[in-house]
């Protein structure tokens, strides 16, 4: 079923024989999940569009039950299937991203060679990323594999570990970028895939919120290394995971960074949906930080949209929450939600709507402020916009900045931008010894 051709034509096959529209399905399962679980189902036609396309083949348990009852059909017979449970092997002497994401099988059904393959790789884990490991004892890594082993032992030290784990793992992604950070990102996900088979409420609503925040943080580092499916099929399982249990901070964290992809490749009005689902629940959240963080999510989408209005009334709510202490990643999803990573979103938005003097300013501003993230991306915004500006010579400047701390840190994304970034520079002044500084110092840096 993983072959290139991976349309769930057994799905797209049944709603054809009911004659239902996309937006119809939502609506229908909506209604199942909602009398499964007594919660509001969340699906709507790009879900399901979703779904027929094969980039979501395993939702979560509700919507799965949901889907069967809707259909009155198997999940096998809906065409639904756990592109996790079919094992990869897994190399000891990988490295790089492709090894990184051979650690992505674990499933629901966790057998033992499973559990001794998810032992190995907490051990090659705990040998491989120190920095990250340093937040347990040895005693709490034993602690954790033993509750792989036997997950219905799992207990709430247990999950505290691997929350440490996490949260150690998010800043190492701020200070070196995702490659340092996807394994272990990604060994969590399979871990608490494997307790998930052993636990009993109230811990299962713990581990559910826990793995809500594991997916958003792997869908974040995979669309960074350039993979945006994968990353959209974490960002769907961490709403749904979150949705399930409440934890209305995990599903705003998983929609406003789901968002955030979404619309840097260019897909406006749907980052603007997932923005504003982001907000709605942020704000019973009660966190400012996220409140800010979605809202300036919200003016990013907006902006692509071409929504100049509505731009501008998202930096208002956005700046209209006090963002000033700091936290970390324990104390809110969107600790990182500074006041310099405000100033960034808001120079990003304003010159995608062509306030090119106000963006200045905040792209300078945000970059004073020294923001937790993105300080490369920083930099080649700053350049961009005083390259649009007709500023070549502090347009190079920034883009060369931010070159250099590119070449650092491997991220796809800020790879593509700084591209862009570079083709607007031969836009604006082809064959300008701007244009040929820039091309050269790119290719001393190995970028080009």
């Amino acid at each position: 079923m993983d072959s290139p051709d991976r349309r769930n034509r057994r799905l797209e096959r049944l709603i054809e024989q009911r004659d239902w529209k996309r937006r119809e399905v939502a609506e229908r399962v909506n209604a199942a999940y909602e009398q499964i679980t007594g919660k509001p189902g969340a699906y709507d036609d790009e879900t399901i569009r979703r779904l027929v396309s094969g980039t979501t083949r395993w939702p979560t348990t509700g919507y799965r039950r949901a889907l069967e009852q809707t259909f009155q059909a198997t999940a096998a017979e809906l065409g639904l299937y756990n592109p996790r449970a079919a094992r990869a092997k897994i190399s000891q002497t990988g490295t790089g991203v492709e090894a990184a994401l051979r650690w992505n099988w674990g499933g629901e059904e966790v057998d033992e060679v499973q559990r001794r393959e998810l032992m190995r790789a907490i051990a090659v884990l705990t040998a491989a990323a120190p920095a990250i490991t340093a937040a347990l004892s040895s005693d709490e890594v034993e602690r954790t594999i033993r509750a792989v082993t036997m997950p219905r032992r799992a207990d709430a030290a247990v999950l505290d570990n691997i929350e440490a784990m996490l949260n150690q793992a998010r800043l190492q992604d701020d200070l070196l970028g995702p490659q340092a950070a996807i394994r272990t990102t990604l060994t969590q996900v399979d871990i608490a895939d494997a307790l998930l088979t052993g636990t009993r409420d109230p811990l299962e609503q713990r581990l559910k919120s826990l793995r809500s925040k594991i997916s958003t943080s792997a869908g974040w580092q995979l669309f960074d290394l350039g993979r945006a499916e994968m990353a959209a099929e974490h960002f769907e399982i961490a709403r749904d995971a979150a949705d399930e249990v409440d934890d209305d901070a995990a599903g705003a964290m998983a929609m406003a960074e789901w968002s955030g992809m979404t619309e840097e490749i260019g897909r406006a009005s749907v980052a603007a949906d997932q923005a504003a689902a982001a907000e709605r629940r942020a704000s019973r959240s009660g966190d400012p930080l996220l409140c800010a963080h979605t809202a300036g999510i919200a003016a990013l989408a907006n902006a692509k949209a071409g929504h100049a209005s509505d731009t501008r009334a998202a930096l208002t709510r956005a700046e209209g929450f006090d963002v000033t202490t700091p936290r970390n990643p324990a104390q809110s999803p969107a600790y990182f939600c500074t006041p310099g990573h405000i100033a960034r979103m808001r120079a990003k938005a304003l010159h995608q709507i062509g306030d090119l003097t106000a963006a200045v300013r905040a792209a300078e501003e945000s970059l004073r402020l020294e923001a937790v993230r993105d300080r490369a991306a920083s930099h080649i915004l700053l350049g961009t916009i005083h390259v649009d500006a007709g500023n070549l010579d502090a347009g190079l400047s920034e883009i060369l900045a931010g070159a250099k701390a590119e070449a650092a840190a491997g991220s796809a994304r800020v790879s593509g931008q700084l591209h862009n970034a570079r083709t607007l520079v031969h836009m604006r002044a082809p064959g300008s010894e701007v244009a040929r500084r820039l091309d050269a110092e790119m290719k001393a840096l190995q970028l080009v």
